[in-house]
């Protein structure tokens, strides 16, 4: 990968935290040498120049932009928003969105054209399902590789003596989650529930994809004292919705998660219809 706008020190540290992802969950050797990433000045105006060849496809986020070229020959740019970047933050941003590009790659291999997909064969492809899990997919790998390398860039070159690292605590942020889930909760009007519950199983695919750095059981009640269990149980179904953090968790590769789209598109089914059972009682 080639990088530019940042500094011989970053350069180090970015190329460190790679090591950190293993080989199935980002094959670099497919498209390393085609990839540039840029530490943008106007991110706003370099997402609206490569939006005209290039649209938007739903992994977007107001930290990075990813252009993800379908050639077999072309070249991909991941844009990092430089204004939203703070201390090693630069290197959870690279990583989340060289594994949404490694999870495209293989999509598209399997698939076709992401750009050329119409809303029926979105549906077929298990196209809306596939966006969540690189969601989720690319949080936990990137939550992984910028504590390893905070880990190390505090406690020296040498992991610990026994393998194990070890963090003081987790911190997990819950606004967002909390926001779409009361968004949704507010929601009547059927018109507009399906984007707010869509929002909604995007920020929990994203805080559980955190969440799964520490853990590998659906138990977020463990780890997250302010976990809205409550709440979901309310809205979605609580079992509902930690049926689809344990689908999540178990598509830990791409061939893992084509074994896991249906249980993760029945958990969704079964979140949006307990939605729709609560908004029907009198």
């Amino acid at each position: 990968m080639e990088l530019f706008n940042f500094s011989a020190e970053e350069v180090k540290l970015i190329n460190r935290s790679f090591k950190f992802v293993g080989g199935k969950e980002l094959g670099l050797d497919d498209f390393s040498d085609r990839t540039l990433i840029i530490q943008t000045e106007n991110f706003g105006d370099a997402c609206a120049d490569v939006s005209r060849y290039f649209p938007e496809i739903g992994l977007e986020n107001m930290n990075a932009r990813l252009v993800f070229n379908t050639s077999r020959t072309g070249y991909h740019k991941i844009l990092i928003n430089k204004e939203t970047i703070s201390d090693l933050s630069y290197i959870h941003t690279i990583i989340n969105e060289a594994v949404h590009l490694w999870n495209l790659h293989q999509f598209v291999n399997e698939h076709g054209n992401v750009y050329r997909l119409d809303p029926e064969q979105a549906i077929q492809c298990y196209f809306n399902e596939f966006l969540l899990w690189s969601k989720f997919q690319a949080m936990r790998v990137a939550t992984r590789a910028h504590a390893l390398s905070v880990w190390h860039t505090v406690n020296g070159e040498e992991p610990p003596a026994d393998g194990r690292y070890r963090f003081i605590w987790v911190s997990v942020p819950l606004d967002n989650l909390l926001g779409s889930l009361r968004d949704m909760a507010q929601t009547t009007i059927s018109a507009s529930l399906r984007e707010k519950f869509w929002r909604f199983l995007e920020e929990s695919a994203l805080y559980f994809g955190r969440l799964a750095f520490y853990q590998r059981e659906p138990l977020p009640m463990a780890l997250d004292e302010q976990f809205p269990a409550t709440q979901i149980d309310d809205v979605v179904g609580l079992n509902n919705c930690l049926s689809f953090y344990a689908a999540l968790q178990r598509a830990t590769q791409y061939s893992a998660w084509n074994d896991e789209k249906t249980a993760i598109r029945r958990a969704v089914i079964a979140m949006q219809r307990h939605r729709a059972q609560e908004l029907s009682r009198p």
